[in-house]
């Protein structure tokens, strides 16, 4: 038995590396065709560029890896199975599962790696990659501005839109600059034609602009306006930088650049701000009725005795508000920390139209579903670190059925498994991501249905080839 399971995982592990190293190769390339102009131009060091696509391949090689298992496992028991040497095996009394079980093991393995690697070293190395692109799309902004867009040379402080860019000579058409620097004022220039550059220290940035005009807008007075047109007019913006800085982002990290634990984290702020609104919902909902009640009873009452029976009611809801904590309204009062409560009930003093109470409810169920999509996007990410890796068990109980049933398959049978299969499953898992960031489904469902689907279709189908006479 040694002997045989010795000789199925070296069978394997040529497959394996060849569809590992090809597929990581292609889809680098395809990134190298979409960033390769982005990154030529900025006078960057080849090192620099060599650095993007090695950060690019930790990525690519959480997706790749579970393809390669099933690669591996169509080729090499469809070959096991044309040379009749499974049909051998069948005859000596060895089950198939027993010769694919050195495989799952070895998927086990994998995947277990994998899901480290996926929490370990795959969010440093996003992060790296994301602080390194950010640094080099800082270091000339010309090359990151987009036609017909309004693109951010200083955010928040001067905004340039051209209609159209001549990157070879740094031109520009039909431009649009909203100048916000100067606090006191607000300035928009429309130029027909222009040209940008650098200062020869590549710390400034030039606009040299023809035929436009200027409109000037001071914040402090509204109506006051001023429009002066030019012929030519340079406009420099200074500190713009032209050195690659590699600490853009600092602390900031998405969720694909976090461990579990961090996410973890964020799932649960995510979820604290859903029941913080829920809680603040529940208090002003309670608030606005016991004034509706008071407002009633001293109308009925009138004069004097208004007074009295508004302290009365308020009293009485208190009271019920107080005996009913094990009830669903004192179960959200308790959940409600005491800043939450005090917010709504001062939100509930400002009550005076049903408008106002509409847009307040719908205020809590817009800050409740945002908690929930919080909560449901970095849930999503946990599971896939595990998700993905479980696919390479999947894809072994998938792939050697099917290579056994088809054994004259030969490359096509590989090639046109691997494709259906890769495609269906991928498909489900982003189908599932985007159910679960919809809050239709849970993460976790919606994470592990594929692995669930697939592995049934698994044991399925390696039950009925195990059947198969012949």
């Amino acid at each position: 038995m040694r002997t045989l399971t010795r000789y199925i995982l070296r069978l394997h592990v040529a497959p394996f590396l060849f569809s590992a190293i090809g597929l990581t190769v292609l889809l680098l390339l395809d990134q190298v065709s979409k960033r390769f102009d982005k990154l030529i131009g900025k006078a960057l060091h080849w090192s620099v560029i060599a650095e993007v696509f090695v950060y690019s391949i930790p990525f690519i090689l959480a997706q790749t890896l579970p393809m390669a298992v099933l690669i591996a496992v169509l080729y090499v028991f469809s070959r096991l199975e044309g040379d009749f040497e499974v049909t051998a095996i069948k005859a000596s009394g060895i089950p198939l599962s027993r010769v694919m079980a050195p495989v799952l093991v070895c998927g086990v393995l994998l995947a277990g790696t994998m899901t480290w690697f996926n929490d370990t070293i795959l969010p440093q190395s996003n992060h790296h990659l994301q602080v390194l692109l950010t640094g080099i799309g800082l270091k000339k902004p010309t090359f990151n501005l987009r036609e017909q867009t309004v693109n951010a040379v200083l955010p928040s402080r001067l905004y340039v839109h051209p209609g159209t860019i001549d990157q070879d000579s740094s031109s520009i058409e039909d431009v649009r600059i909203y100048d916000e620097r100067n606090g006191q004022q607000s300035r928009t220039i429309y130029a027909a034609r222009g040209k940008m550059a650098f200062s020869e220290g590549g710390e400034d940035l030039y606009f040299d602009l023809e035929d436009g005009v200027v409109q000037v807008r001071p914040n402090g007075r509204t109506h006051a306006f001023r429009r002066i047109a030019f012929e030519r007019m340079t406009l420099r913006v200074p500190d713009v930088g032209n050195s690659l800085e590699r600490d853009t982002l600092g602390a900031v990290r998405g969720d694909r650049e976090m461990n579990i634990a961090d996410m973890r984290v964020e799932a649960d702020l995510g979820f604290a701000m859903a029941q913080a609104a829920r809680a603040e919902s529940a208090v002003y909902a309670r608030e606005i009725t016991s004034q509706l009640l008071n407002f009633m009873q001293s109308l009925e009452a009138g004069g004097e005795k208004e007074i009295a029976l508004v302290d009365e009611a308020t009293v009485r809801v208190e009271t019920i508000a107080g005996a009913g904590e094990g009830a669903a309204e004192g179960e959200a009062e308790a959940a409600a920390p005491d800043s939450a409560t005090l917010v709504a009930e001062s939100a509930a003093r400002r009550f005076y139209t049903a408008f106002d109470a509409a847009t307040q409810f719908q205020s809590y169920e817009d800050r409740e579903l945002s908690g929930l999509r919080r909560n449901n996007q970095f849930l999503v990410e946990i599971h896939k670190k595990g998700t993905i890796p479980v696919a390479c068990i999947v894809f072994v109980l998938i792939g050697a059925p099917i290579a056994v049933r088809f054994p004259r398959g030969g490359v096509a049978l590989v090639v046109g498994v691997s494709l259906a299969f890769f495609g269906a499953y991928y498909v489900s898992l982003i189908g599932g991501e985007e159910l679960a960031d919809r809050l239709w489904v849970s993460p976790l469902f919606a994470m592990w249905a594929p692995n669930i689907l697939f592995g049934i279709f698994g044991v399925v189908a390696l039950a009925r080839s195990t059947r198969v006479t012949r």
